[in-house]
């Protein structure tokens, strides 16, 4: 019991602070931008990948790593939307799980409960940094439960831990539950961590080196997809093969992003030659995004829909995810 308190605890403070700044007159929201507080450090950051990287590739790194999405031109915008990838030029959970397992990865260093401690202080800083925004947040009390249960002795996790973070921020603010973040954060999330194994269990006869991925597109684009379409009306036909020839590159992207930048704040020279690694991906990401924009059904314009269809959507989504799940347990 207490380990559980332990952790919604810890997971509060993050949101609680966030209360104590706004009251105490601090504006922490830069429009989409980031906190304003730490708005000039954060266009520094920009300012060191631009000197190491060349231009498209400088800005989409930004965006990946530093959620920045200013210097992205307007023709790679409307590609990665046509293309259903503009989620990755997002900070996720994905960049605050590679920080906080790179610090824990140095525990046999420094010590578990030191490590543990300048993980929550890099989840809390990062989040500043790149904007206290509604996925954001999600993100950042996700990890903090994750490895405060990995602390306390509980090796896995999933759908209680979603749940439990959609509780503590509707308790916080009961609209982000008409907010199309918070809705997109949380319906991709419950798509990669309980849809998507699910799905990898019927996925056997797929190659090992897709299935992964294959697995996690088609979960959370069958999840967002009503969202999207209700209020953006448009859809995309190539999404999910667009997703699964750029997502493998977007770990690698983020470990050498970062090392590339932390070494650019040194050196610019060494930052540069480090940064060869991400702009070789990227470049590859940029040309894959722009031949998949190019093909028929592409950022296909949708008119009005039902809310009523949608619902009859995520039923069957729902009957087809319960009859998967009986059939793997035969």
């Amino acid at each position: 019991m207490f380990k559980v308190v332990l952790i919604i605890i810890t997971s509060w403070s993050l949101l609680f602070t966030f209360r104590v700044l706004q009251i105490g007159g601090l504006d922490l929201t830069y429009k989409e931008e980031g906190v304003e507080l730490f708005k000039p450090a954060r266009e520094y950051l920009v300012k060191v990948v631009d000197q190491i990287l060349p231009y498209p590739q400088s800005a989409l790194l930004s965006g990946i790593i530093l959620g920045s999405q200013e210097r992205l031109p307007f023709y790679l915008k409307n590609e990665l939307k046509s293309t259903s990838t503009i989620h990755i030029v997002v900070v996720s959970g994905q960049n605050l799980t590679i920080l906080a397992g790179f610090i824990m990865s140095l525990a046999f260093l420094i010590g578990r409960k030191k490590a543990g401690i300048f993980t929550f202080l890099l989840i809390f800083f990062y989040s500043l940094l790149t904007g206290f925004q509604v996925p954001v947040i999600r993100a950042a009390i996700m990890v903090t439960f994750t490895f405060l249960a990995l602390m306390v002795g509980k090796e896995r996790t999933g759908w209680w831990v979603l749940l439990l973070t959609a509780g503590l921020m509707l308790l916080y603010n009961p609209h982000w539950l008409f907010n199309i973040s918070f809705q997109l954060s949380f319906l991709a999330t419950f798509g990669v961590v309980v849809v998507a194994p699910i799905l990898l269990e019927s996925l056997q006869k797929v190659p090992q080196i897709l299935r992964q991925d294959l697995a996690v597109t088609l979960a959370a684009q069958a999840l967002v997809l009503p969202v999207i379409v209700y209020n953006f009306h448009q859809l995309s036909l190539v999404g999910v093969l667009a997703n699964i020839f750029v997502l493998w590159t977007i770990p690698l992207v983020m470990v050498a992003g970062f090392l590339s930048l932390g070494v650019g704040l040194v050196s610019t020279f060494l930052g540069q030659l480090v940064g060869l690694v991400p702009a070789v991906l990227l470049t590859y990401f940029i040309y894959i995004v722009d031949l998949f924009a190019k093909l028929p059904g592409a950022g296909l314009e949708i008119g009005e829909t039902s809310v009523i269809f949608w619902l009859g959507y995520y039923l069957l989504i729902v009957a087809g995810v319960w009859y998967l799940a009986i059939r793997s347990n035969r």
